[in-house]
């Protein structure tokens, strides 16, 4: 009887253990099934933000190569503009374009692929389908393929037909097609793509919550060690994504050098503020500054020296103009500021005079002052163009203008237009010129200060255009300035001047040196020396009837070793060595010790200053007491008065030439002046005692 009772509440135990168990066993299996399901969604939807992350990173890449392809483009159209480039140039630039566009086409395809397979996708197909962004995407591709279609066909071109179809205007025309639409509709995916992105985290979130609310406090807990970490990375992935998202979006809208926009950002900007004006009206202006001679120290102190000149102008630029201001690096030394609200032509130019101040600035740099000077060129929108490819060329007409005066400002005018043009015809006209033997030369006569003495010549050069006639060299050098242009003409000169000279003392004149002035690119090689010897060679002459004239820039020159080797070898063949322009450029007294030559040139802007400026007149006794103490001789360029010249003699100075003695002279004219050989050898060994006598008594 008691056994009974007993049985029941061991079975009872027995009983609920086995139901604990069960539901134990039946709690395992559902929070397996849910954490299974949870685990799963988890799968699919970083599966979905996986592809939707490889299209993000995949449309950026493709935006970075349609840039740099748009960029490779405009550089194949400006150097088809030089009918000298030779074509080992521009094969490489050809095959870069091809390259570009096979990689902006793979990616297309790698991302219509990724699109299959984001379709395939549980996520994706429960939500409802991305309408515009397959559009988008549709768009960019038809645009996108249109303009391949128009980079292939310019590469692909003959170099005649790119130089006639796209070597003025086209880089400009092809960067504003390129640039603004199709920038935009890259910028519109991307951030389309960034947002499906982030819908995919919200899908995944929301599911999880649901699912885990459903779990005790074990499977929260079992959740908490099981998808923790994968959450917790999935979360860091994404933040790394957006930062790397908005990395690349800066960089791909800011020069990395100097931290202003790029180009690309300028020409959006430059977009929006035409919008402005459809809109309602709003006017703006734009001003183009470019760098005078910036090349000279870039080449001559290294890429860091050129550098620090860069960010200087950046800030120089971001101190002077408005916050509201769009300032811009397009490349190289090239800046662009845009100006919305400015309509007025004289507050512009007030704006541009403030930049070129602050821009002339000294910049402190490895222990030394540099100095730049600015050239800018501006425009007003709508009264001076309505378009962006409009707007461009005008203030490029604007600059090409400044240029010529160097540390200007010109906004634009209708002169400035006729003026480019011209300019461009004597561009292509310069190219034949010196096949044509349209080059000659003008002697200017070098003479004793004290006994007027003939000493020499100096050979100046001059075009005679077919049309224009006979034009000085400030009408065309410029032109010629870094281009192989400058090669020919100098050879021209340097044959020229020999057969001159073999003229004058066959016919038995005593014409004395002939000083040419030797541009720095024919003295870093030989290629200069071999034109001399030449010409040596050619008319039976000695090396000493020519002179060679160098300017003070050659001390900045990464080349310095090499040209002054050329230079020691003209002076072993006894080849006179004239420092021209002394007191304008960058000699210093390390340069003036170590450099070979034999005599100094006074730059005629201190000669002009003779009576007028006390400071040019002691800068003139001190050079010419440097040269004195240095054993050199002292030449005065550009004496035109009576009075200059009884001071250049007090004060020491050996030779002079200018108009006060005669103005430069065709040979034929020039010869007439000319002593005959003995006389000449008489005179003199005459003026060189006499200039002795001076620099003992001075000593």
């Amino acid at each position: 009887m008691i056994g009974k009772p007993l049985s029941k509440p061991r079975q009872s135990v027995e009983q609920y253990i086995r139901s604990i168990g069960r539901h134990y066993l039946n709690a395992v299996i559902v929070m397996t099934l849910l954490i299974t399901a949870t685990y799963l969604t988890m799968l699919v939807a970083l599966d979905r933000h996986s592809l939707q992350q490889k299209i993000s990173f995949l449309t950026s890449n493709q935006f970075i190569r349609f840039q740099q392809l748009a960029n490779q483009t405009r550089a194949l159209m400006r150097a088809s503009a030089d009918p000298s480039l030779p074509e080992y140039i521009i094969i490489p630039m050809r095959d870069d374009i091809h390259r570009a566009i096979g990689d902006i086409r793979a990616i297309s395809a790698e991302l219509h692929a990724l699109d299959r397979s984001i379709g395939g996708n549980l996520l994706e197909r429960l939500s409802p389908r991305d309408e515009l962004t397959v559009q988008l995407r549709r768009e960019l591709n038809a645009r996108l393929e249109d303009f391949l279609g128009r980079a292939t066909r310019i590469a692909e071109a003959s170099a005649e037909d790119r130089r006639q179809r796209y070597s003025f205007w086209g880089p400009i025309d092809f960067a504003v097609a390129a640039d603004s639409l199709l920038m935009r509709q890259f910028a519109d995916l991307i951030g389309h793509a960034n947002d499906r992105s982030d819908v995919s985290i919200d899908n995944a979130k929301l599911i999880s919550t649901g699912l885990l609310a459903l779990i005790a406090a074990t499977v929260i807990l079992a959740s908490i060690f099981l998808f923790g970490p994968l959450l917790k990375k999935l979360r860091n992935e994404h933040r790394q994504t957006m930062a790397f998202e908005k990395r690349l979006t800066l960089l791909a809208h800011t020069d990395a050098l100097t931290g202003l926009n790029n180009r690309s950002s300028f020409n959006f900007a430059l977009g929006n503020l035409f919008g402005e004006l459809e809109r309602n009206g709003a006017g703006f202006s734009m001003l183009l500054v470019d760098l005078d001679r910036f090349k000279n120290i870039n080449d001559g102190l290294g890429h860091p020296a050129g550098d620090a000149v860069l960010r200087h102008v950046a800030r120089a630029l971001q101190r002077t103009l408005r916050a509201s201001d769009v300032i811009a690096r397009l490349g190289g030394d090239e800046f662009a500021v845009l100006l919305p609200g400015i309509r007025d032509a004289a507050a512009l130019e007030s704006i541009a005079e403030r930049a070129i101040e602050a821009i002339a600035a000294d910049i402190p740099f490895d222990g030394r002052s540099l100095q730049v000077s600015a050239s800018i060129g501006g425009a007003i929108v709508p009264d001076h163009a309505a378009d962006e490819a409009g707007l461009m060329r005008i203030v490029d007409l604007a600059l090409y203008t400044a240029k010529s005066g160097r540390g200007t400002t010109v906004i634009f005018d209708e002169a400035a237009l006729a003026r480019r043009l011209e300019e461009n015809q004597l561009s292509l006209a310069l190219v034949l010129a010196a096949d044509r033997n349209e080059f000659v030369v003008h002697y200017q006569p070098k003479v004793d200060l004290t006994t007027g003495a003939h000493l020499g010549f100096e050979a100046l050069v001059r075009w005679q255009h077919p049309d224009l006639g006979l034009l000085p060299p400030g009408r065309f050098l410029p032109l010629m300035e870094g281009t192989q242009l400058i090669r020919g003409m100098t050879r021209a000169v340097i044959s020229a001047v020999g057969r001159d000279l073999k003229a004058w003392k066959t016919a038995g004149f005593a014409p004395g040196p002939v000083s040419i002035n030797l541009p720095e690119v024919l003295l870093v090689g030989q290629e200069g020396y071999e034109f001399f010897a030449g010409a040596v060679r050619e008319n039976g002459l000695e090396w000493r009837d020519f002179a060679v004239e160098i300017t003070e820039d050659v001390f900045l020159n990464r080349s310095a070793d090499r040209i002054l080797a050329t230079v020691a070898r003209f002076h072993q063949h006894g080849v006179s060595i004239s420092l021209d322009d002394f007191g304008t450029g960058f000699a210093s007294l390390v340069h003036l010790r170590d450099f070979p030559f034999d005599e100094l040139k006074i730059d005629r802007s201190f000669v002009d200053g003779i009576g007028k400026d006390a400071r040019s007149e002691q800068i003139i006794r001190a050079m010419i007491h440097l040269a004195q103490s240095l054993g050199k001789r002292c030449v005065a360029e550009g004496i035109e008065t009576e009075g200059q010249r009884r001071f250049l003699t007090d004060a020491g100075c050996d030779v002079g030439q200018g108009y006060h003695f005669a103005r430069p002279e065709p040979a034929a004219l020039a010869g007439k002046r000319l002593p005959q050989r003995a006389a000449a050898i008489d005179r003199h060994a005459d003026g060189a005692s006499a200039a002795s006598r001076r620099r003992l008594a001075l000593r």
